[in-house]
């Protein structure tokens, strides 16, 4: 189809619902029909459009383990935590814990085992130190800070083993094919050069660990007990700490997660191996096939979790039903996906990205394109409170507006990563504001008056970090 403004519809009118609604999953069927009922209108093409998208979106091999792995992923977590790995972990740290800085530290080192997923990292370290932090009248909103702001912005920045990589790769795919660049294997390199210009993840983690000697100001210590979940928050993955089947024992957490981190490195190189040119072991890892490792890496690790927890009696039939049941808490996020890559399809079908080549890319400053995409994108998330939301429908033109005005694409790949990082910390209806705030059992209102200032700060530089990066052409 010819590029025409039609092809703006799709996408404005799911982000104009999704901030009117705070509902993202009917935002994204109504835009999505409304693409396909544009491509083919008549009584049910639109519908069955719809449905030939969904379909091909399931169909697809990469998009398929980016699903299946988050969902199995969900399910090795539930695991870790029925088998007391979490609950051991809190019970060791209480006996050696000191001082409130000691409480933060501990917080920080927990990264190495709990950086493979955002919401894994504010349940898992947050149920660790919660105890500690009450013991040493550490205020509930500063723990919830402290426990998101060192969860999105590190996931985000690490490109193995981690939720975040096949979502990555997938967007960043399809604004590839938008842009009419080879996809084969270069949107995990092109993710590799954009990691140093997340600018605003970089100051954010930089202004959280200094916050640990300097505050910007005080949060009072709570008291009561506190159900921040919004409606946007139910969304959000529900990983709350599961009662333990068995002893609790520190290695049921560490065995799980060391085998997924351990076994991605393996299979990053040997998948990578094999294909011509690839003679070092960091040249294989970055041109290897990124989600089938991820997913083979993974399936092993769930089998080597379910002989350690066999052999201390936790039944095989009791976790066939929690991993069944750790899968469906992120059923409601894979559901967004399953409709935002379609909806970034039929845009694309409309000729979005002709659309934006000819007269955004033509009309744009250069330079000012990395700072625009960033403060859209931080903009979106705070009003839908979804990053992975915001970032399907913002990447497939983002990387096209790019070419066209001749723009380092991982600058502005970049850009609209860490922008929806942005939003996840910062937005009242994020699921992942919700969940740390739930976590750490504070006010939630409280908690985000607490990190405003930190975030707003970084965002602030990080803006100008992109307008300089744009104006010197990186």
């Amino acid at each position: 189809m010819m590029p025409t403004w039609l092809s703006l519809l799709p996408p404005l009118i799911t982000i104009a619902m999704a901030i009117w609604s705070r509902q993202i999953l009917p935002s994204l069927l109504v835009g999505l029909l409304v693409g396909c009922y544009l491509l083919h209108p008549t009584a049910t093409g639109g519908l069955e459009t719809a449905v030939d998208q969904i379909l091909r979106t399931l169909l697809d091999e990469g998009n398929l383990q980016v699903l299946l792995f988050l969902y199995l992923f969900s399910g090795l977590v539930e695991l870790a935590g029925r088998a007391g790995g979490i609950k051991a972990f809190s019970n060791f740290a209480e006996k050696h814990i000191k001082s409130e800085r000691g409480v933060f530290f501990v917080l920080w080192a927990l990264i190495p085992v709990t950086f493979i997923d955002c919401g894994f990292r504010v349940v898992a370290a947050g149920s660790i130190t919660r105890g500690l932090a009450e013991k040493h009248k550490i205020a509930r909103a500063r723990l919830a800070f402290m426990l998101n702001n060192t969860s999105s912005p590190v996931v985000e920045l690490i490109p193995i083993a981690t939720t975040f990589v096949g979502f990555n790769l997938v967007i960043i795919a399809q604004g590839l094919k938008g842009a009419g660049l080879s996809q084969d294997t270069a949107a995990y390199a092109i993710w590799l050069r954009a990691i140093p210009f997340e600018f605003f993840s970089i100051v954010l983690l930089a202004f959280t660990l200094l916050s640990v000697f300097f505050q910007f100001g005080k949060a009072a210590p709570g008291q009561g007990d506190r159900d921040a979940t919004t409606a946007e928050g139910k969304k959000a993955m529900d990983m709350s700490p599961a009662e333990t089947v068995i002893a609790p024992r520190v290695i049921n957490l560490v065995v799980p997660m060391l085998s997924v981190i351990v076994l991605t490195f393996f299979f990053f190189w040997f998948f990578g191996k094999d294909r011509p040119g690839n003679d070092s072991v960091l040249s294989a890892m970055a041109h290897t096939e990124p989600n089938k490792a991820m997913l083979t890496s993974l399936f092993i690790a769930l089998l080597i979790s379910g002989v350690l927890y066999l052999l201390q009696k936790y039944s095989l039939e009791a976790m066939t039903s929690d991993v069944v049941s750790g899968g469906n808490k992120i059923m409601p996020t894979l559901a967004i996906l399953i409709l935002a890559w379609p909806l970034a399809a039929v845009a694309g079908d409309l000729g979005l990205n002709g659309f934006v080549q000819q007269q955004l890319g033509r009309s744009l400053p250069g330079w000012s394109v990395p700072v625009s995409l960033f403060v859209v994108s931080s903009t979106v998330t705070y009003f839908i409170g979804s990053g992975w939301g915001a970032a399907s429908l913002l990447m497939p033109v983002a990387i096209p507006l790019a070419a066209s005005a001749q723009v380092g694409i991982p600058l502005c790949v970049a850009a609209v990563i860490t922008g929806g990082t942005f939003g996840d910390v910062t937005s009242p209806v994020a699921g992942m504001t919700n969940m740390a705030s739930n976590v750490a059992r504070a006010d939630h209102a409280a908690y985000l008056r607490y990190a405003r200032p930190y975030n707003l700060t970084a965002a602030g530089v990080a803006a100008v970090l992109f307008l300089v990066a744009g104006f010197l052409g990186w």
